[in-house]
């Protein structure tokens, strides 16, 4: 988990790194936040190819790489509680929107009464008597404010990116780190985003590459 966060913050950090132009304030996360994730979420992928985790990884005794075995073990459980975080996700983003919406909670009875009543009604789980996240949701109050939804969304889009160019034409492949650099992360938060990942899909992005991501349908064989 340490490996995916890491990479997840160094794709933002790349995204900072690679943009161009006058006046781009990519680097200040001044890009869409319904996207703003997805050059970090694209860089998770990386933690699951043994390609990568040959060259990553090395035990501390005796210097080899994570064995082929259990790297498939753990692929295979990827998809565990898949769905029980997506309906997290969920429910974060319409709390959210909610509290950013046209009729806000007015008091802190309100904001406890609304964790009641969306907890159980999205993840299907109960909300413990007085238990109340708002309290530790902290991107509630920052940049991502009415935008926490952009967090799945821009997984939508970050699945499509690599599942179409580099899981296609290979995660090392310099011609499509390139693609990706000057098509998408150059322009950051120019003009508009869906053309950028337009021009490096070769069509507009769609859903497909998350939903297989997430276990929801099936793999290609």
């Amino acid at each position: 988990q340490n490996v995916v966060t890491f990479l997840h913050e160094f794709g933002h950090i790349m995204h900072a790194l690679c943009s161009e132009g006058i006046g781009n304030m990519t680097h200040l996360a001044k890009c869409p936040r319904d996207f703003v994730e997805a050059p970090s979420q694209m860089l998770e992928n990386w933690v699951w190819q043994k390609e990568v985790l040959e060259r990553l990884s090395k035990h501390h005794e005796t210097g080899k790489p994570l064995p082929d075995v259990m790297l498939q073990s753990m692929i295979k459980a990827k998809h565990v509680n898949v769905a029980l975080n997506s309906l997290r996700q969920i429910y974060l983003s319409r709390l959210d929107l909610t509290i950013h919406g046209t009729n806000p909670p007015e008091n802190a009875a309100r904001l406890q009464s609304l964790v009641d009543e969306l907890r159980p009604k999205i993840t299907l789980i109960e909300n413990p008597p007085g238990n109340n996240m708002l309290r530790t949701f902290n991107h509630l109050m920052n940049q991502y404010s009415a935008s926490y939804y952009g967090y799945m969304w821009a997984e939508v889009l970050s699945a499509d990116m690599f599942a179409t160019r580099f899981e296609k034409e290979g995660i090392m492949n310099s011609s499509v780190g390139m693609d990706y650099r000057k098509m998408v992360l150059a322009p950051g938060g120019t003009h508009n985003i869906t053309d950028h990942l337009a021009k490096f899909l070769g069509r507009p992005p769609n859903d497909e590459a998350f939903l297989k991501s997430r276990g929801i349908t099936k793999m290609d064989v």
